[in-house]
Parts: C-alpha cells; structure tokens; sequence
C-alpha cells in the first residue's frame, strides 16, 4: 500500500505541472536490474525486488566565446561538463554518480560514466564518442583524403559477475573514398566495410569479419543505422547481428538513440539491457 501511494503521488505531481502549465523534466534510466525515475530532485529507485526513495543532484558547466560575424557578436560553445548525483535509501540504499564531458570543437569528442553502488551491486556504465572531419590534403599531382570517423562507444559491468557485461562500440570511418567499418560486440572484434552511407557517417550498413575471443572462432557481422522518424518522435536505429553464428548462439547487439521529443539511449546486447532518456514537459 505504501509503495501504491508513492506511485500515485507522484503521476500527481507530473499531472499537476502539465496543468498548470510550466515546464519540466523527468528522466529514467534503467541498468540492469535497477531502474530510476527523476523530476523535481526527487527520485524512486527500483533495484529488484527492493524500492528506495532518493534526492538527486546535478550541475551543469558551459563554457562559450564571442566572436565578431560582421557587425554582430556571436557566441559559440567550447565545451560542457556535467554530473549528477542520486542518493537513495530504503530497502536498498546507495547512490549513482554521473560525470560527463563534451567538447564541440573538431575534433568532437565526449564521455560519459556512471557508478551504480547499492547495498547488494556495484554496476559501471561508460560512454564515448568521436566525430572528426578532415579535408583532402593536396600530394604531388594528387591529393590524399579527405577523411572522416564517426565513433561511438558504450561498456557497461558489474563488479564480481563476468556475466552481466555489454559492450557495443562502432566505429565508421571515410578515406578518399573507401569506407570502413569497426564493429565491437561482446567478444568479439570485427573489421569490414561501411555502405550505403550518407556524407555524415551516421547511417549506413556494416558487412564486417572478425574474431570472437570468447569461443576462439571467426564470426561475421551484419547490421545496419538508420535514420527514422513517426510524427514527432525522432531517432537513430541501429542493429548488427552475427551472419556466421557463434558455436552455441546467435549474438546480437541493438542502439536505439533518441532525438525528440525523448532524449537518450536504449542498448541492448544479448540479455542485459541499459537504457537512459529523458523528457520535457510543458515546453
């Protein structure tokens, strides 16, 4: 009964927020076996089969620069570092700690990590991310490039258990006009070729060949990113899978990147699951 009425109690704060009009956000994030739910500073935190309630903290640094366009002053950003801190109690007690950093500047790099540490796991999530452009460099009669990468990466573990681990990370790469493909899932490391790409390197189809550690043998990878929108609801899709299966099962890793009106990640990676987004109320 009392967990019903913290439930209730808080879709009534949500309720009351879109009816009176002002804006809001509320955030969940799930990793592994604990969820989350935040707006307000205010937090439920459901670790199975426990429930805590918690006070969540947060900060924000931006840093900018001026710069003349003519006669107008334009101000662009440099970077932002950010964290967040949950701190919960109940019948599991704990925090989660979030640091975060990223820099627009080419080239545009970034990380986030996050500590889950309860009374019962300690859980660890990382993300990374790299986007560089670079133009044809002029070479005797010829010209050498131009060259991209787009990369982006995310592990998540626990402490103790070997057998709750994700890992996805994939690397798309332009030089002059072969594009290629890195490809990490699980155990296994994978090189191939990138096609059906757009001049970002955001969405494409990856043919990759590689060796999967964990059971000694060469596996193939197929999958593909794609851009996709419903209405108002935007974001990446991204899958890959292996084609020459692994001796006991199939192994598959999905990267749902949320644009609008969610903002976040949804990963998935065999059995374990992580997934953090965030939206805005009353805008």
């Amino acid at each position: 009964m009392r967990k019903l009425k913290s439930s209730l109690l808080s879709v009534a704060l949500i309720l009351l927020g879109v009816t009176l009009g002002f804006a809001f956000s509320v955030s969940a994030s799930g990793i592994y076996n604990a969820f989350t739910v935040s707006s307000f500073n205010l937090a439920l935190v459901y670790e199975y089969p426990n429930l805590a309630f918690g006070i969540n903290l947060s900060d924000v640094n931006e840093r900018t620069e001026s710069y003349k366009l003519g006669f107008v002053n334009v101000k662009r950003k440099i970077d932002k570092s950010y964290f967040e801190l949950l701190s919960f109690v109940g019948a599991t007690n704990g925090l989660v700690l979030t640091l975060g950093y990223e820099n627009y500047s080419i080239p545009t790099t970034g990380f986030e990590r996050t500590y889950y540490i309860s009374s019962y796991q300690t859980l660890v999530s990382e993300y990374t991310k790299t986007w560089i452009s670079l133009p044809s460099i002029p070479f005797g009669e010829g010209s050498i490039g131009p060259f991209a990468l787009n990369y982006e990466g995310f592990r998540l573990s626990k402490l103790g258990d070997h057998n709750v681990s994700l890992n996805l990370k994939r690397g798309f790469a332009l030089f002059d006009t072969v594009q290629l493909s890195y490809l990490e899932l699980g155990s296994i490391y994978s090189l191939g070729f990138f096609v059906f790409s757009d001049k970002s390197l955001e969405q494409g189809i990856t043919v990759n060949l590689g060796w999967d550690f964990a059971e000694n043998r060469i596996v193939g990878l197929l999958g593909g990113r794609f851009f996709i929108e419903f209405d108002e609801l935007r974001f990446f899709f991204g899958a890959y899978g292996t084609y020459l299966p692994s001796a006991s099962k199939v192994k598959y890793g999905i990267w749902v990147r949320f644009l609008s009106p969610l903002a976040g990640d949804l990963i998935v990676q065999n059995n374990v699951a992580y997934f953090k987004v965030r939206v805005t109320f009353g805008e």
